[in-house]
């Protein structure tokens, strides 16, 4: 069978039926597939929290009390030190939603703006016109396969890129897979709280072991969570360290989710002839949280805007005409989100007390009130004189900084056209070439751990 669309999404998921609904709305042919089936879609985890702010920052009718995804709000976040002290406090009232019911919020709401759903039909492979630009694909469906044809292909298809990863080396977009140290392998336990008393009514982490506490479906209730490079074995067995030495509310373990999301640079590009590359598919997460709905939406509306110009009057989106999708999200949020995965590593590779000095004179890691107070060379200098950074400790954080600003400063001067792309491209390679990695520091981890140190 064959069909036809203007737009092909691939992954009906938070960043897929966004960006195709955003599509449908000017008046454009979208087609969205995904191999799910509908019942089972967006079922990778029961919760997911998302601030409320962003509902209507991107026009998504909210959750209200009594729908079906909505389960509550709160309005306080905090990250703790490894010494469980100096508590940072960040406010915003975040939405607690059931994630399946949310899948069908946003479902909903792409066929209220004319986009088409497609569900248990499985992309299979890129289809290319005469001039060797990508047309649509091939998919495997319930009656068989599937034909579709459509001038711009958007891979919405979560951490395994199915789009983008098929695409031939120099099409425009880098079609690296995401492998194990590219991504943070998510345990979520939920539990029930022995101590009712002790109720969980927002979210609490601990950077040093990557794990944090956070409210759940159930009152009286919450989810111990954990996420770490590698394996989920590793991101277990940092759990287990992280239990022996801060003192949790105690519980009884009523199930156990395990998923994995992005932990990695994006692709330098997003776009190319016909394509672009959205929500994890891009790679598009906060390196601080881990959380990526509210950021992929971001890249969906300037994709949506650009495209929309571009696809006027019939014409192909050719990779000169929606490059400003790559300058405008790296000035939006790529460049900041950049200079946190190049500084982070040199926060974390620390010991406990060293981390706990961060804490406590807001290197890093700050509440709402410190932002941008201090001066970070004056807080590392004074932490190696009073002996509570290392030299080591203060070479590895004070490097991280200085990469981080400089990859910050790239980005933020990506180039306007493609034709400056490929010299941008050498820096910024030489520049992450410089940079230490989450996923480094985890493999020399996991091998003291098989030390017993």
């Amino acid at each position: 069978m064959t069909r036809d669309s203007d737009v092909l999404v691939v992954g009906a998921c938070t960043a897929g039926l966004f960006f195709a609904g955003l599509m449908a709305r000017q008046g454009y042919r979208v087609l969205v597939c995904d191999r799910s089936s509908e019942i089972n879609l967006g079922r990778r985890y029961d919760v997911i929290h998302i601030r409320q702010e962003n509902f209507s920052r991107f026009g998504i009718p909210e959750p209200k009390p009594g729908e079906a995804d909505y389960v509550t709000l709160f309005h306080r976040s905090v990250h703790r030190s490894a010494l469980d002290k100096w508590p940072k406090n960040h406010y915003s009232d975040v939405l607690v939603l059931r994630r399946g019911a949310l899948m069908k919020r946003l479902t909903a709401w792409a066929r209220e703006q004319g986009a088409q759903v497609l569900m248990e039909t499985e992309f299979a492979s890129p289809v290319f016109d005469a001039q060797g630009r990508l047309a649509g694909g091939l998919f495997k469906g319930k009656d068989g396969e599937l034909r579709i044809g459509a001038r711009l292909t958007a891979d919405a298809s979560g951490i395994g890129a199915a789009v983008r990863t098929m695409l031939p080396g120099g099409y425009g977009v880098e079609n690296f897979i995401t492998g194990p140290g590219d991504q943070f392998y998510v345990v979520l336990r939920y539990v029930k709280l022995k101590n009712p008393d002790e109720k969980i009514e927002y979210t609490q982490s601990w950077p040093f072991y990557k794990t944090w506490i956070a409210p759940q479906l159930k009152s009286g209730g919450a989810i111990y969570g954990v996420g770490a490079n590698l394996s989920f074995d590793y991101a277990n067995r940092c759990w287990e360290r992280f239990a022996g030495r801060v003192s949790v509310p105690a519980y009884e373990l009523e199930y156990i989710e395990q998923s994995s999301t992005p932990y990695r640079r994006p692709p330098y590009s997003f776009v190319a002839d016909g394509f672009v590359a959205l929500g994890d598919a891009a790679c598009i997460t906060n390196p601080m949280s881990g959380e990526g709905v509210p950021y992929g939406w971001l890249l969906c509306t300037i994709a949506a805007e650009e495209f929309g110009r571009a696809m006027r009057d019939g014409a192909y989106p050719d990779r000169e005409k929606i490059w400003p999708v790559n300058r405008r999200y790296a000035r939006a949020q790529g460049a900041s989100f950049a200079r946190i995965l190049a500084t982070l590593p040199g926060a974390v590779n620390c010991g406990a007390e060293e981390n706990d000095y961060e804490f406590e004179r807001g290197i890093i890691f700050e509440d709402d009130k410190e932002k941008g107070r201090g001066n970070m060379a004056f807080k590392l200098l004074m932490g190696l004189f009073s002996g509570k950074l290392s030299f080591a400790a203060l070479k590895n954080l004070g490097g991280a900084v200085i990469s981080g600003n400089k990859i910050y400063k790239h980005y933020m001067n990506f180039p306007e056209s493609p034709g400056g792309f490929e010299s941008w491209v050498k820096k910024a390679e030489n520049l992450w070439g410089r940079t230490a990695t989450v996923a480094a520091l985890a493999e020399k981890d996991l091998i003291s751990m098989g030390k017993g140190t």
